[in-house]
């Protein structure tokens, strides 16, 4: 097998950015896309019960926000999904503390 002369040099293309998510529609990536949808959905189901009323925009801010919270705040770095599974995680899962008294390393005599 013949030797490659020193200035050969094998190039590789890495991958850049890759942990940037795909835009898939316009400037948004699915999952914030998804997240807006679902507000309007639900803001326009909300429109067509309750109609251009003080109830519908006194209960549809909130609504909006939320989704838009949803879709589009990060909190460093990961997005507010997260942190809404780590709070109910925390409240729905049992929580047991257990203390073991343990002598030997105890340097505390009464």
């Amino acid at each position: 097998m013949a030797e490659r002369p020193a200035s050969y040099k094998m190039r590789f293309q890495l991958p850049q950015f890759i942990e940037t998510e795909t835009k898939l529609v316009g400037p948004l990536t699915l999952k914030q896309f998804l997240w807006v949808a679902g507000g309007a959905a639900i803001l326009f189901l909300l429109f067509m019960t309750a109609g251009p009323s003080f109830i519908f925009f006194l209960v549809g801010i909130p609504i909006a926000a939320l989704f838009a919270a949803l879709a589009f705040l990060q909190i460093e770095g990961a997005p507010l999904i997260n942190y809404v599974a780590y709070l109910l995680s925390y409240f729905l899962n049992p929580k047991r503390y257990i203390f073991r008294k343990n002598n030997q390393n105890s340097n505390f005599k009464l």
